[in-house]
């Protein structure tokens, strides 16, 4: 989703989540006040998300995002930590999209205040091993050159942020979708930290030993820190001190 004016709000839809009774790539739609209004492409009747349907939704985003994929990889995170609390906080949002950029993940810090900006990766992730020195292709960036990008943004913005993720915290609470265990009336006096987290959600040991140092240190200034977890490890935490396969970079 992304603010496109004053409270009015625009998204759309992937067709792989619903597919849509025209051809297309994706359902553009818009909110403004209290009005949604969809830009031409039409959805194919959803029968108001009755059983039936929702089952087939669910069919197809598993279908183009298996568990093993980064979307499905992302999907577990957040659904195990906002059900389970595992390190007393929750993720607020997921695809925030500003620009030409989407940040995968945004984790709020309970106990400590704080707000953080997660990418999420596989090890299939070409950004993960692109030499800077080395050719790439058109637009290609390294990872450092991504998370960079993240952190110029998080600095550049950060007050409207903190506000805005408040904004999205009284919305979430008011229809009953922060996790049980969130108690807190509102965010003030939250702080977002600027340098973002990067995650690997499926390493392998050896991975791990063959890559790890390298990412360490093209991100050290750049990342808050990095965590390295194999895809049966979902419990997120930040990592605020180094310990096993979580490193504090800051």
């Amino acid at each position: 989703m992304r603010l496109s004016g004053v409270r009015k709000y625009s998204a759309f839809l992937h067709i792989e989540y619903v597919p849509l009774s025209s051809s297309g790539s994706k359902c553009y739609y818009s909110f403004n006040h209290n009005n949604i209004s969809l830009k031409q492409l039409k959805p194919i009747d959803i029968k108001n998300f009755d059983a039936t349907s929702l089952r087939r939704i669910k069919h197809r985003i598993k279908k183009f995002y298996p568990n093993d994929s980064e979307k499905g990889i992302q999907g577990t995170y957040v659904t195990t930590n906002n059900a389970y609390r595992h390190s007393n906080g929750f993720f607020i949002d997921t695809e925030m999209a500003y620009d030409d950029a989407r940040i995968d993940m945004t984790w709020v810090d309970l106990e400590n205040k704080k707000i953080f900006f997660v990418e999420l990766k596989t090890i299939s992730d070409r950004r993960l091993y692109i030499d800077k020195g080395s050719e790439k292709e058109d637009k290609e960036e390294t990872i450092d050159e991504q998370l960079l990008k993240y952190f110029k943004f998080a600095h550049k913005n950060r007050p409207e942020l903190v506000e805005y993720y408040d904004k999205v915290f009284q919305i979430k609470k008011s229809l009953g979708l922060l996790p049980k265990y969130v108690k807190e009336e509102s965010l003030k006096g939250y702080s977002l930290i600027e340098k973002p987290i990067l995650l690997i959600g499926d390493v392998t040991k050896k991975w791990f030993k063959n890559n790890h140092e390298d990412l360490n240190r093209d991100l050290k200034d750049i990342a808050f820190g990095c965590l390295y977890q194999g895809v049966s490890t979902n419990d997120f935490r930040v990592p605020y001190k180094t310990e096993r396969k979580a490193f504090r970079l800051d």
